[in-house]
């Protein structure tokens, strides 16, 4: 369950009020000055995360570019910061990459989509992320067993392809079966 914690209406949240919040587990991100929290994932989130890491790690181990999982902080306008499940840059932006997080539009941002953040990721995340110049955003829907794939182009996302289970998601001439993906999740 994301919950928005704006708990006065006036407030504007900054990454230095952002600095200062409790390590209680949850996942904290604000976006356009409102601050959002979400408790730890649950376990099929986790393991969807976990297969497409290790899917995109191919990169890092050829020298193609940099994954990272949640939490990590990445700054783009209007996100101060937002915490994508995995974030993908290329070699050439290493120069993204500081101590605090990711300062930069990357390559390629996934969300898990759950109940509780699908709307968040689906509308303010995914108009925040075309806005930042992130060529390729990934939601992944597991109660439906679907992957999908927008790339950004001059008028925003445009849906690449939606793939289901019998499906194979091939990113940068790599190929990841769906029925791979969504093998054997746990009950919701």
């Amino acid at each position: 369950m994301t919950l928005s914690l704006r708990q006065d209406r006036d407030k504007v949240w900054t990454y230095q009020d952002y600095l200062t919040l409790p390590e209680d587990g949850n996942r904290y991100e604000i976006i356009d000055g409102v601050l959002y929290g979400s408790p730890s994932p649950l376990s099929i989130h986790q393991l969807l995360s976990k297969r497409l890491g290790n899917f995109l790690y191919q990169f890092e181990l050829e020298g193609q570019g940099f994954v990272y999982h949640a939490p990590l902080d990445v700054h783009i306008p209007g996100c101060t910061p937002v915490q994508p499940d995995l974030i993908f840059l290329t070699r050439e932006q290493r120069g993204l990459i500081q101590d605090r997080g990711i300062f930069g539009a990357p390559h390629l941002l996934v969300e898990i989509l759950s109940p509780g953040t699908r709307s968040l990721d689906r509308v303010k995340k995914l108009n925040k992320y075309a806005a930042a110049g992130v060529p390729n955003y990934v939601m992944v829907e597991p109660e439906a067993s679907v992957l999908e794939w927008l790339q950004l182009d001059r008028n925003g996302y445009r849906l690449a392809h939606s793939l289901g289970e019998g499906d194979s998601w091939i990113f940068q001439g790599k190929s990841l079966r769906l029925s791979d993906l969504f093998a054997e999740l746990p009950d919701t």
